[in-house]
């Protein structure tokens, strides 16, 4: 049957049934391994057939990538901002430790001249001993007086019949005002006072530097065998 004969309607039909024929579906296409030369994408909406642009395919990496740049800039501000931050931390922590060492520094300075003026110039003991075993041992108990062991040369703690070489104890001098940090020797150019008389650390040991002597009579003064030239006799006389 030629076109001339058919009806408008078979005329249609057979236009379709040409172009179905003709066309090709999308799974026929050819499948290709890369976009390069590719423009766009075909593809169904709402039952018919769309040209889709590569460009909207992309737009979600795209948009995904504007995110993650945006968070990269933002992260690295942060990093900028924390280095600033740990600076600033830094040198905070450096002036710390200069003050801290300029505080031990003025602490110590005040120990020394607290050490100092306990020490004081002078020293007073309660009495002389020609001889003793000194122990090393530190005392504690209270009750005792500080002595001076003339054959060992040093101070010491007498308590209950023992001499100890080094004491704290509450209400007498201490042992630092009398002998060195290790308790070996008395401490040099210092006076030390007993009763009325002065001795001086020399060599080791004390060595008699002045003695008030009571008040007395030319006559008693006159009787006394033994008279010292370092003693100061204090003398009246008689009506």
């Amino acid at each position: 049957m030629s076109m001339a004969e058919m009806t408008q309607e078979e005329l249609v039909q057979e236009v379709l049934d040409r172009v179905f024929q003709s066309s090709t579906g999308v799974e026929d296409l050819e499948t290709v391994t890369s976009l390069s030369g590719v423009k766009s994408l075909p593809g169904e909406k709402d039952g018919k057939m769309v040209n889709v642009p590569l460009e909207l395919i992309g737009k979600p990496a795209n948009d995904a990538a504007a995110r993650a740049e945006a968070a990269a800039k933002k992260a690295e501000g942060a990093v900028a901002g924390l280095e600033e931050k740990t600076q600033a931390a830094t040198e905070a922590a450096t002036k710390a430790n200069e003050a801290a060492a300029k505080a031990e520094n003025a602490a110590a300075k005040v120990e020394q001249t607290t050490a100092a003026a306990v020490g004081g110039a002078t020293a007073r003991f309660s009495s002389w001993m020609e001889t003793g075993n000194v122990l090393p041992d530190k005392s504690t108990k209270p009750g005792g007086s500080v002595v001076y062991v003339a054959d060992a040369g040093k101070f010491a703690y007498h308590m209950d019949s023992t001499l100890y070489g080094d004491w704290d104890v509450a209400g007498v001098p201490p042992a630092g005002i009398f002998m060195n940090a290790d308790r070996t020797a008395i401490l040099p150019d210092k006076l030390y006072l007993l009763g009325d008389a002065v001795y001086t650390g020399t060599g080791g040991g004390l060595r008699l530097l002045a003695y008030r002597h009571e008040v007395m009579s030319g006559e008693a003064y006159e009787a006394l065998q033994d008279k010292d030239a370092n003693t100061l006799y204090l003398i009246y006389e008689e009506d």
